[in-house]
């Protein structure tokens, strides 16, 4: 009887054994991958994630927050180094060694610039390419790529940009900073109204 309540006993202990050796498996999620994220967060940009390396399982929906360090400027998200995403939101993990980098949006550069009437019967200028430069993100001054030498000054403050030509019949271009590139903005000029989008040509000054 005693030899029995032995083995009981050891077998207890056994399982026991493999129970404990089996918990730090299983609180992993035993078979779900780790991915890696490796984060850059850029001057002027705060928030989480913060710069360095994240672990992540497979699927998991990561949270952006990245806000402006100046208020005035716009914070855009670049997801292994092709993707635009907005700065605040979420993105799954699908596959492993991500990279993302929160960075302040810088939008001078050339820019080629599309126009549509609103007045179907007037005929638009064919797509013509603009080139913002300035000694900062917020504002500068413009050349029209047109024989007829147009120019202006932008400015691009709290997620708004303006486009103001200096002698082209008042044109004036109104977009959103973080969707240069995407969706139309709305212009007026010479008693006319419409739309209008851009798409980069060139990199911006600095990157």
């Amino acid at each position: 009887m005693n030899s029995e309540k032995r083995l009981i006993s050891a077998g207890r202990a056994a399982a026991i054994a493999v129970l404990l050796a089996l918990l730090p498996a299983l609180s992993c999620n035993w078979g779900v991958p780790d991915y890696t994220l490796t984060v850059v967060v850029e001057e002027g940009v705060t928030g989480t994630p913060a710069t360095g390396e994240h672990k992540y399982q497979e699927l998991t929906l990561v949270s952006l927050d990245y806000s402006p360090v100046n208020p005035q400027h716009t914070v855009e998200a670049i997801l292994n180094n092709q993707l635009k995403i907005p700065a605040k939101g979420t993105f799954t993990m699908y596959g492993d060694q991500y990279e993302l980098v929160a960075r302040l949006v810088d939008i001078r550069g050339d820019w080629t610039i599309t126009l549509a009437y609103s007045d179907t019967s007037v005929t638009a200028p064919e797509p013509f390419t603009i080139s913002l430069q300035g000694p900062d993100l917020l504002s500068g001054t413009f050349t029209d790529s047109r024989p007829e030498g147009y120019y202006g000054t932008w400015s691009a403050i709290n997620d708004v940009l303006t486009i103001a030509y200096s002698n082209w019949d008042f044109y004036l271009l109104i977009g959103g900073v973080y969707d240069l590139g995407g969706s139309a903005g709305t212009f007026t000029g010479g008693g006319l109204s419409g739309t209008w989008t851009a798409v980069r040509t060139t990199s911006s000054t600095i990157r």
